[in-house]
């Protein structure tokens, strides 16, 4: 036991009371493996692409802004290693090169699939014609065009970035002399030849093609942009305010996006006004609307005229052609086809062509449920082998088409609204082998996402029972292996039946298998974690995918989660939202056979699944007959009281009934709740945080935060504490100043930093060298060491101001320089203030906020002396403060025991806790009736934990290994607050 003392002078920070000379190791709360592999060192960009691009534009005679703007308009810089996207571009430069016969061949070998109609839709007396491969032009073969002028095997421009970037700046210059002569040095002058560039040298003028793609090159050299490709390589094009601004949309006709929105629409005719943006520049080449049989009103193709608004449209589905766009938008125009689209976007230059009116019904899901309640476009795409990649311009317009329809319609912008078509369920089970799985696992969803301004939660908090999104990185870091492909960026996460066993059911890697893939963007609900191993339900059982840097928390407030119903062993799942058979008797509406027809699915009781909508939508089904809609209760949309969940259930969506399940609120966070300490340290490469949840025992991964100030600062330091509302503060020291900052336990969001030395805050201050915080209630006291002194201020975040700054030391009558290396905590209504007097002495100031007063007093007199204290840590359990001293690489504890009125002295933690190496820096957060302890043992963080409940202490673990925080670079100081 320990020798204990009476206390002299009220004081709280905190240490052991007991146990600790004979304390048992004893392993707390959360696992902590005993190695780890070390941090992976910073790689610096690369800058070779840059300096590529402007030794040819000088080569060539090409302005380096022009070179570099069409680069990034056709690929964002990315080279895809050489493999070609999905309409024969290779590169950098996006230069072409399709074999018709091979585009052709793999075409007519592709196997039939379901009915885009959907379920119900008559027998085809015809087999529907395969896409048409596209009709052979210049805009095809820009590669060997490119490779004729340059004088270099076509091969090589297409594995090769710099015979790439060359092959583009002398096609460029070979347009712009056929356009104008001599290459001027004005980029405004080079408008035709970046058209003609996308087009296979038309002339912009009369041709229909390429004036989008070069509004945008020009867009791109006036705002300028920047970006680390997948490969690593750093580029930028910088901004150009002064740039022509060559033919805009607005000038070419478009009609405003206001006037677009608030217009009626009939079926669509040739010369109609498109819906569309006004960006733009939309044209009309509608779907056929015709019989295939002259006798027979039914057998017309290939959409369904209706009367939808607002309300109506629930998705918008993401498609692919397997076709070139001339030849798609004439199988679209042929009835015998039987599917249609509302939209098509061209590759080369991004250009949209309606089809369908949005009021209408297109034929392009193959689930009639999903047909009536979304929009479907179509992206031009052919059957090539080995492509793997999308058209810049692809992404563009159909992000600006997808955004202005979003907002028309009342559409989320978000993953489970704005889907592939490979995530539209079966609608019952003998269709579901035949659904579609474009566009595939290449489309970049991270990348069009953003373009509409929509991100992943930023948040890493997984809980189990929360909810998370699939958030892979589409770049070099993340190339899944898929069968007959080369290793390269993926949109999707493999999911297995355990923790690094095999696929899920009968899974493959062949890219079309979608049944043990989950995309990207796609919300799950955490069924177990064995870090780096997450568990999500899905499909029914728990599916387990390697989540190291692939997800992302959905913490945000007031998330819910659908579970069976209680009382309920498993619920069925549907593929579409039909109303009772009643409904149709009632509507005088011939009956589907079968009606309601759950697919070979089930969700058994304990499971969880995240709906897609708040609220349950109504079953209902929309009967069309006739062409001329003359039959009895034609265009007649059935309903009833009926309601369904859109849930996502595997890869792909799919329907419950409502009757059938409960909604529970979703997990939260770690820093949400139970015993949890939030760490935040200053390392080698910049500030990073993490979480510790003891009572789930589970970490929080370390990862990086904004740095405080104008730059990070190596010496920085922080101090962090829990007010009673349960919200996390953080104060930062860098360059002098403080900052603060807080983290949303709901949410798990971190705020940005502000200055605490503005008039509104803490107020002025000269410069700070220490800071320490502790929380009273709802009140956040700043204590600062400034020009020697101490100062404090505090917080109210009930009210939402600040105390400014009083001076501690003329309250205790203490002289600059009195005390330094300062610590605090609270215990009730009083703050204690631990620091180091001149001659190594622990000393307290105490601010008593009952009684209105300030009293100073002498630890060592009273825990006993311990030479060589180069730091302290204090934190409060019930009525006891203890202080935690590090001296000569190991750590003590001496407690203030308020209730009992006595000091006990100085214990070696270092030897209770078996500590091995020289500890650096020391943290310290009380949770429940343990303290917790962080110090820095050769430069990486370990914890060790004190249960005064048991009298024991545990080991030390490291807490940057696999299955704690995850590695960091070294780390200089840090700062723990317990809850």
């Amino acid at each position: 036991m320990t020798q204990s003392n009476p206390i002299v002078r009220r004081a709280r920070p905190g240490a052991l009371t007991a146990g600790i000379a004979s304390a048992a190791l004893l392993t707390l709360g959360v696992a902590v493996p005993s190695a780890g592999a070390a941090p992976s060192a910073a790689v610096a960009p690369e800058k070779t692409l840059q300096s590529q691009f402007a030794a040819v534009a000088k080569e060539f005679q090409v302005p380096e802004s022009i070179l570099l703007a069409v680069s990034y308009q056709e690929t964002r810089w990315e080279s895809h290693q050489g493999r070609p996207s999905t309409t024969g571009n290779y590169n950098v430069m996006g230069l072409t090169q399709v074999d018709l016969a091979a585009v052709a061949a793999a075409q007519a070998a592709a196997q039939p699939e379901v009915n885009l109609r959907g379920e119900d839709a008559p027998r085809l007396k015809t087999t529907p014609p395969r896409p048409a491969p596209p009709v052979d032009s210049p805009a095809l073969h820009t590669l060997d065009a490119a490779a004729k002028l340059t004088g270099r095997p076509a091969a090589e421009l297409r594995t090769d970035t710099l015979q790439n970037i060359r092959g583009g700046a002398a096609l460029l210059a070979d347009l712009q002399k056929r356009a104008g002569g001599t290459p001027p040095k004005d980029p405004a002058q080079w408008y035709d030849a970046v058209a003609r560039f996308s087009n296979g040298g038309q002339d912009p003028v009369s041709a229909t093609g390429g004036r989008e793609f070069a509004d945008r090159v020009f867009g791109s050299i006036r705002v300028g942009t920047a970006r680390t490709t997948s490969e690593g390589q750093q580029v930028t094009l910088a901004a150009s305010p002064s740039a022509v601004a060559h033919s805009p949309a607005v000038d070419r006709g478009t009609v405003p996006e206001a006037a677009s929105r608030s217009s009626a629409r009939a079926a669509l005719a040739p010369g109609a006004t498109a819906e569309c943006p006004a960006a733009l520049n939309c044209d009309v080449k509608p779907a056929a609307y015709a019989l295939t049989d002259q006798s027979d009103p039914t057998s017309y193709g290939n959409y369904s005229v209706a009367e939808r608004g607002a309300g109506d449209i629930q998705y918008i589905v993401i498609h692919d052609t397997e076709g070139g766009f001339a030849g798609s938008v004439a199988t679209f125009q042929n009835p015998a086809t039987q599917a249609s689209a509302h939209y098509i976007v061209r590759s080369s230059d991004g250009h949209v062509s309606q089809l369908v009116a949005t009021k209408d019904v297109a034929w392009h899901a193959g689930n009639k449920t999903v047909n009536t309640h979304s929009l479907g476009i179509e992206h031009e795409g052919f059957a090539l082998s080995g492509a793997s990649w999308y058209s810049e311009q692809l992404y563009q317009s159909s992000a600006a088409l997808t955004r202005y329809l979003a907002g028309r319609y009342g559409v989320p912008l978000d993953r489970q609204h704005v889907i592939g078509h490979d995530e539209v369920p079966g609608p019952v089970q003998s269709s579901v082998a035949g659904m579609h799985w474009d566009p595939g696992t290449f489309w970049d969803w991270n990348h069009y996402m953003a373009l509409m301004g929509v991100w992943p939660p930023s948040d890493q908090a997984v809980a189990v029972g929360g909810r998370v999104v699939i958030n892979p990185p589409f770049s070099n870091a993340y190339r899944p292996q898929i069968n007959g492909v080369t290793p390269q960026p993926a949109n999707f996460v493999y999911l297995y039946g355990s923790p690094g066993g095999a696929l899920i059911g009968n899974g493959t890697t062949n890219a079309s298998d979608w049944s043990d893939k989950a995309v990207a963007g796609g919300s799950y609900v955490v069924a177990d974690q064995q870090y780096p191993w997450t568990a999500i339900w899905y499909n029914g059982r728990k599916a387990w995918f390697y989540g190291a840097g692939s997800i992302a928390a959905d913490n945000r407030p007031g998330q819910s989660v659908l579970t069976p119903r209680a009382g309920l062993s498993s619920i069925q799942v549907y593929g579409r939202t039909y109303p009772q058979d009643a409904a149709f008797t009632a509507a005088g509406v011939p009956l589907p056979s079968p009606n309601i027809s759950p697919l070979d699915a089930t969700i058994p009781a304990g499971q969880a699944y995240v709906p897609v909508t708040a609220d349950p939508v109504a079953g209902d089904y929309y009967y069309t007959s006739n062409i001329n809609g003359d039959a009895p209760h034609d265009r007649t949309t059935v309903t009833d009281g009926t309601r369904y969940y859109p849930i996502r259930y595997n890869h792909r969506l799919a329907f419950v009934r409502a009757e059938d399940v409960q909604s529970a609120p979703a997990a939260t966070n770690l820093v949400a709740d139970g015993e949890r300490v939030q760490l935040l340290a200053n390392t080698s490469a910049g500030p990073v945080a993490a979480a510790a949840n003891y009572t789930r025992g589970q970490w929080e991964q370390y990862r990086a935060i904004q740095p405080p100030g104008s730059a990070p600062d190596a010496q920085g330091t922080f101090a962090e504490a829990f007010t009673s509302n349960d919200q996390l503060h953080a104060v930062a020291l860098a360059g002098g100043r403080l900052y603060t900052a807080d983290r949303n336990v709901s949410t798990g969001l971190w705020s940005g930093w502000y200055d605490l030395h503005g008039a509104g805050a803490a107020g002025p201050l000269g410069t700070v060298t220490e800071v320490t915080v502790a929380a009273r209630g709802n009140r956040l006291h700043v204590v600062a060491l400034s020009g020697g002194r101490l100062y404090e201020a505090s917080g109210d975040y009930s009210s939402g101001t600040w105390q400014q700054w009083g001076d501690v030391s003329a309250a205790i009558g203490q002289p600059s320089g009195a005390l330094t290396g300062i610590a605090a905590a609270t215990i009730g209504n009083v703050l204690h203030i631990v620091g180091l007097s001149a001659d190594g002495r622990v000393k307290m100031a105490d601010g008593d906020y009952d009684q209105g007063r300030w009293s100073f007093g002498d630890v060592s007199a009273q825990a006993g002396a311990l030479t060589g204290i180069s730091a302290l840590a204090v934190a409060p359990i019930g009525s006891k403060l203890h202080v935690v001293a590090l001296s000569g690489g190991r750590l003590s504890e001496a407690t203030a025991d308020y209730a009992g009125g006595r000091w006990y002295q100085w214990g070696d933690i270092s030897a209770a806790t078996g500590q091995s190496g020289s500890v650096t820096a020391v943290a310290a957060a009380a949770t429940g009736n343990s303290l917790r302890l962080y110090g820095v043992i050769g430069g990486r963080i370990h914890n060790a934990n004190g249960d005064y409940t048991a009298g024991r202490w545990s080991g030390w673990g490291d807490t940057e290994v696999s299955g704690a925080g995850g590695a960091i670079a070294p780390v200089g100081s840090l700062a723990a607050a317990g809850r």
